[in-house]
């Protein structure tokens, strides 16, 4: 997927907090598992990887469940219009825009909680 919108504006971020992908990783995995959705269990080490393992995810949902992915986004907290601001941004791939929408919002829930535990 190559340089993602993500890298650039938190590579501050990911100096801040060395385990930011792996803490980002953790709570990809329980969202998807709290709505009984597939995710692969392998080592990350980018924000790229997790890009990589939700990408077909969400494609999957897309084409085969579009209710799971519905719910997926308000487990998530990605609200319709973000959903519809980011498509109009990449309309050609409804996947990437989801799959991009749903690794920012995980990244800023991880960033939010460790923010307010220190």
């Amino acid at each position: 997927m190559g340089d993602l919108v993500w890298q650039n504006n938190n590579q501050e971020v990911l100096g801040k907090y060395p385990d930011l992908v792996e803490t980002v990783w953790q709570q990809v995995q329980k969202d998807f598992s709290l709505e009984a959705l597939p995710i692969h269990e392998i080592l990350v080490t980018t924000l790229d990887d997790i890009f990589n393992e939700v990408y077909p995810q969400v494609t999957y949902f897309i084409k085969h469940d579009f209710n799971a992915l519905m719910r997926l986004l308000y487990r998530i907290d990605v609200s319709e219009r973000s959903v519809q601001k980011q498509m109009d941004i990449m309309p050609d791939d409804t996947a990437l825009a989801i799959s991009t929408l749903i690794v920012k919002r995980e990244i800023q829930k991880v960033v939010l909680r460790k923010q307010f535990s220190q």
